[in-house]
């Protein structure tokens, strides 16, 4: 993926739009990557996962990425993706925050409303460049 593709540019503009903040998408972001390369060493999680196949997982996936691998396709960053990948590390947030998740189905619309709500995790920033370059890119054809 690279962030001058027009379809991640668009569904990251979409994601903008409807409140997403740049943390939120390199959250995402970070976490589908990770989960691809993952994934691509036969690591997949399961419930009941050992703790140290857990941790294999968590090191394949904060590993850092070198030139030469293989790129992360772009299917990996499609809108659903990223959402699915939002709403996991919500979770990661939630239990962070000491609030209990239980077993069973889980609304992720539900967690992170709350965590919205209560938490400030829809509005929560600090000033910063774009990550991604964009506006001084739209800065410069002006």
């Amino acid at each position: 993926m690279t962030t001058a593709d027009p379809g991640f540019r668009r569904t990251a503009t979409q994601l903008r739009q409807e409140g997403w903040r740049d943390w939120h998408l390199l959250t995402a972001i970070a976490n589908a990557a990770g989960n691809h390369r993952a994934q691509q060493q036969g690591l997949r999680p399961s419930p009941g996962d050992s703790p140290e196949h857990r941790a294999r997982i968590l090191a394949a996936m904060q590993a850092p990425e070198h030139p030469d691998d293989p790129p992360v396709p772009a299917q990996a960053f499609t809108e659903q993706a990223l959402r699915s990948h939002l709403s996991a590390a919500a979770v990661s947030t939630a239990r962070s925050l000491g609030l209990a998740i239980r077993s069973g189905a889980l609304d992720p619309q539900a967690l992170l409303s709350v965590l919205g709500d209560r938490y400030g995790y829809w509005t929560d920033d600090i000033e910063h460049t774009d990550p991604f370059g964009w506006q001084a890119a739209e800065d410069d054809t002006i």
